[in-house]
């Protein structure tokens, strides 16, 4: 993605749409922390290909038990900061695994169709995923994800004004 941001997109629409089973907030972290060392490539503090060894799954999966720890650690905190906004969930060390894992694999994945230095089964060096995607609909599964993610927040606030008990978020 030419911005980090919009890998929010595929975060907030899967998220939101998989809220029961996987952890919101470490979804949203997994989707975004994979381009830390390409930010850094980007603004010169590091040298090297802007998609790294964060951008494999073997190095990806380190970087999301790292993630997944710090989640669960952080949880409660969470929870009190996304209350307010109805999206603190149960401290699940499965869902927080979970979504680790699958937000550093998407992330992973929707690079790997753009970038020919991506090399998501290092250390072999082919790319099958390149191109599986063009540039167009890869920014837009980011944007249709992120405008899923907005309508089911609003359908969401919608039932909870109303008292309606939905089955995408359980009390």
């Amino acid at each position: 993605m030419p911005f980090t941001p919009l890998h929010l997109g595929v975060g907030a629409g899967l998220g939101l749409l998989c809220f029961r089973w996987l952890d919101f907030p470490t979804f949203l972290a997994a989707n975004v922390v994979v381009d830390a060392r390409a930010v850094l490539v980007f603004f010169g503090v590091l040298s090297g290909p802007i998609h790294g060894p964060l951008h494999t799954l073997a190095v990806g999966t380190l970087l999301a038990a790292a993630l997944a720890v710090l989640a669960f650690v952080a949880k409660p905190g969470v929870n009190r900061a996304l209350r307010p906004v109805g999206l603190a969930q149960p401290r699940s060390t499965v869902g927080v695994a979970a979504a680790a894992l699958t937000g550093v694999y998407a992330h992973v994945a929707l690079d790997a169709t753009l970038y020919a230095d991506v090399r998501p089964f290092y250390p072999f060096p082919a790319n099958p995923l390149l191109g599986v995607l063009s540039p167009t609909e890869a920014y837009l599964v980011c944007v249709a994800g992120l405008l899923v993610g907005v309508a089911l927040y609003a359908a969401k606030v919608a039932a909870s004004l109303r008292g309606i008990e939905t089955p995408l978020w359980p009390r």
